[in-house]
């Protein structure tokens, strides 16, 4: 039943576009990384299609033919012989059959259409035409038979007054244009696309608890406070926070359990870290405070919370786990057990310092006891003055 109704309240739920800025902000690293791999990607895949994968090497002919009709030029678009047909006219009789009476006969007709290619780029007088083979003797010879047998269309066509050969090249070997950067440039698009729409996606999917707010927000139960990860791995404290939120939720209530939703040595951990700072702060209330191993581990867990006047849910910053804590929480719920928040665990106060974008300052007095100081250095660091 909670899991239904926390599942509801969650999807209907307004997006924390700051938390998915300072998320994104936390995995920028993995944004350059995949630019950087996608570039490289890029260029070597172009590489290896040009170079290492790339067909045989082919050379290139190219001829400049004028032609000399026999009309005048006001009848020019009149003509049978234009740019959109000259392509094919080279394919055909009777110019094929010219063309191929030039060449040995080890070269087929199929060889030489595929190798030639004619067109008009302006001027309907003036035709270019191509040859393209895979060996420079070949492209010549293809080219020679080609313009021998214009020639002899000129003489031979009542269109034409003569066709003459302006200019011939000496077949050139292919160079393709280098295109590595645009082949970078395109892959390191392309990698950073697929990166963000996973970004995206892994926050759709993401039911980690990383403020406050995604308690309440998730699961529909508050959040008693916030444990920060130091330096040596042991839990420092959003103190007075917690400990307003512990004397109020917990009022009137001697025995308080700790239980994890995936990990005991979370809860072992906090049941610590919180004693400390009740012999700290010295508290008007006295209460005792009892880690309980996970439910898997151990089959009398949940009588042991019974005993007590309800229980602290621990969970563990960016994890993950929201659907542990639903089924822990579904558990509590059939068990009778009083839960009475949240306490979050483990958590990056990097982030939780640029999400509430305020330091700890230095409080003179505070409601629980005016020796109790944060220092903005060392934000969830607790000193005594």
């Amino acid at each position: 039943m909670i899991g239904r109704m926390e599942n509801e309240r969650y999807m209907r739920a307004e997006m924390d576009l700051k938390r998915v800025f300072l998320l994104f902000m936390n995995k920028l690293w993995l944004a350059v990384a995949a630019v950087v791999l996608g570039a490289v990607l890029g260029v070597g895949i172009y590489l290896a299609a040009h170079l290492i994968f790339a067909s045989e090497k082919e050379y290139q002919s190219v001829s400049k033919i004028y032609l000399h009709f026999n009309c005048e030029p006001e009848d020019f678009n009149e003509l049978s012989y234009n740019g959109y047909t000259w392509n094919d006219l080279l394919d055909t009789d009777p110019i094929l059959d010219y063309a191929m009476a030039e060449l040995p006969a080890q070269i087929s007709r199929e060889e030489v259409t595929a190798a030639t290619k004619a067109e008009i780029l302006s001027d309907i007088r003036l035709l270019t035409v191509t040859v393209t083979a895979k060996q420079p003797e070949l492209a010549a010879q293809i080219m020679e038979a080609m313009q021998i047998a214009l020639v002899h269309l000129g003489e031979t066509d009542e269109l034409f007054q003569r066709i003459e050969i302006y200019s011939t090249g000496e077949p050139e070997q292919i160079v393709w244009d280098d295109r590595t950067v645009n082949a970078a440039v395109m892959g390191a698009v392309l990698m950073l696309i697929v990166v963000l729409l996973s970004m995206a996606l892994y926050y759709i999917l993401d039911d980690s608890v990383y403020v406050e707010a995604d308690a309440k927000k998730r699961f529909g139960i508050p959040a008693v406070g916030i444990f920060t990860s130091g330096e040596s791995g042991t839990f420092q404290s959003y103190g007075s926070e917690f400990l307003s939120n512990f004397s109020y939720l917990c009022r009137k209530l001697k025995k308080v359990s700790l239980m994890s939703a995936d990990n005991g040595e979370d809860a072992r951990n906090a049941a610590f870290t919180m004693e400390k700072l009740f012999s700290t702060e010295k508290l008007e209330e006295s209460y005792e405070i009892i880690p309980v191993e996970l439910a898997e581990e151990s089959p009398k867990v949940y009588e042991e919370i019974r005993n007590t006047d309800g229980v602290l849910l621990t969970v563990r910053y960016g994890r993950g786990n929201g659907k542990l804590v639903e089924r822990a929480l579904n558990n509590l719920e059939k068990q009778d057990c009083r839960v009475i928040g949240i306490l979050i665990v483990e958590a990056d106060v990097r982030f939780l310092k640029r999400y509430y974008m305020c330091k700890r300052y230095k409080v003179k007095r505070n409601a629980l006891s005016p020796s109790l100081i944060c220092t903005p250095a060392k934000a969830g660091k607790w000193e005594q003055k």
